[in-house]
């Protein structure tokens, strides 16, 4: 009698898979690390830090390493050194050593944006909001009052135009956008000028921005120690208006050695209508994604109103990390001193009109923390 095809014989075994390994960190990397958590943790009092060879001596490591750290940082902004009283987490305060010419007026001109509908996005209040407070009390700290503007970012150019030739004023903030022509054709007027929570640089034109692709790629990393595999990202319509965003969700995938599928960078409105568009487009993935990283807290918000009313549990089923902005209470997300880069961007025009020969262009980058709270958790918790 013949036996059945195929019986007795010795299955071939699957082949045996691997996670990808991440580049381990340089011994100058990650004092740099340890250093900007430091600062973001304002660790060092009065702002200074400890010298090159205490720094070695608490770390373990060479006084070369800490000054490669250091050095970076310094390029950041996060870092200044002064010659002969050493390194600070920010330059001194110039308050009461600018020569009086008749104006303390600062102009503050921020951008507003709308959907393709004219839907105000909403999102970007808390944030704006937060910065503006942080420059009035900066501003009015140092005897100066700030002439608030606001225009739609398709007027922009219009509006920074007219704020410029207030011959009152004595230097201009932008918030949340810029366009490089028309600030390089500024900057002839002699006007010191501050680009505050814009990620492009104009030369000889200041700028105060936030590390949100540390944050995002902080984010990812935090959600693949959970063990999420599949990571979703929410990403702003306007995704030239923040690509370091982006990036950093791609590094932190990569560090992860996490797969990257662009079917899950989803472009959105930063509205209620744009979250539930988000959600139809999240819900049909497949295989769908355990987590969702969404552009600013208020997304994330909308996000998790839209995913339970559809019967899907947060963090049970999903995962959702925002990116700053808004306090929602008991979300996960990572946020930054947006008060303080309000705050930073007055103090830079302070010191400039302190100094306007000596002074040079500064560049400061603020970093990310992250706060965990209930929308997360391990997938099928």
């Amino acid at each position: 009698m013949r036996k059945p095809r195929g019986r007795g014989r010795a299955q071939p075994q699957a082949a045996a898979t691997f996670e990808r390994f991440g580049r381990p960190l340089t011994l100058a990397a990650q004092v740099e690390q340890a250093l900007r958590q430091a600062i973001a943790e304002d660790r060092f009092p009065d702002g200074k830090l400890p010298t090159g060879a205490e720094l070695a001596e608490q770390m373990g490591v060479s006084r070369e390493t800490v000054r490669l750290a250091a050095e970076s940082l310094q390029r950041e902004g996060l870092l200044v050194k002064f010659r002969h009283r050493g390194t600070f987490t920010r330059q001194p305060s110039f308050r009461g050593q600018i020569k009086s010419v008749g104006s303390k007026l600062l102009g503050y001109l921020q951008a507003d944006f709308r959907t393709a509908h004219g839907q105000e996005e909403v999102a970007n209040r808390a944030l704006s909001g937060l910065l503006l407070q942080g420059a009035l009390a900066e501003a009015g700290a140092a005897g100066f009052k700030l002439e608030l503007h606001h225009a739609a970012h398709t007027r922009w150019g219009e509006a920074a135009r007219g704020l410029c030739e207030n011959a009152r004023l004595r230097g201009v903030i932008f918030a949340s956008y810029g366009e490089p022509k028309l600030l390089g054709h500024l900057v002839g007027r002699g006007l010191p000028m501050v680009l505050l929570d814009e990620d492009m640089t104009v030369p000889q034109v200041h700028s105060v921005r936030d590390d949100c692709g540390g944050g995002a790629s902080q984010a990812v990393r935090f959600l693949a120690q959970l063990g999420h595999r599949r990571i979703a990202y929410a990403h702003w319509l306007r995704p030239d208006s923040n690509r370091w965003r982006l990036m950093g969700y791609r590094q932190g995938l990569r560090d992860a050695g996490l797969p990257h599928r662009r079917a899950w960078e989803i472009l959105t409105d930063l509205t209620e209508v744009g979250a539930r568009e988000l959600t139809d487009k999240f819900l049909t993935l497949a295989p769908r994604p355990t987590a969702l990283y969404c552009f600013n807290n208020t997304l994330a918000r909308f996000a998790i109103e839209e995913l339970r009313r559809r019967g899907v549990r947060v963090p049970e089923d999903v995962s959702v990390v925002g990116a700053g902005g808004e306090e929602v209470p008991g979300l996960t997300y990572h946020q930054v001193d947006w008060y303080q880069m309000g705050r930073t961007a007055v103090e830079i025009l302070l010191r400039t009109l302190a100094t306007p020969k000596r002074h040079k262009p500064e560049h400061h980058l603020f970093a990310h923390t992250l706060r965990v709270g209930q929308t997360t958790a391990g997938p099928g918790s």
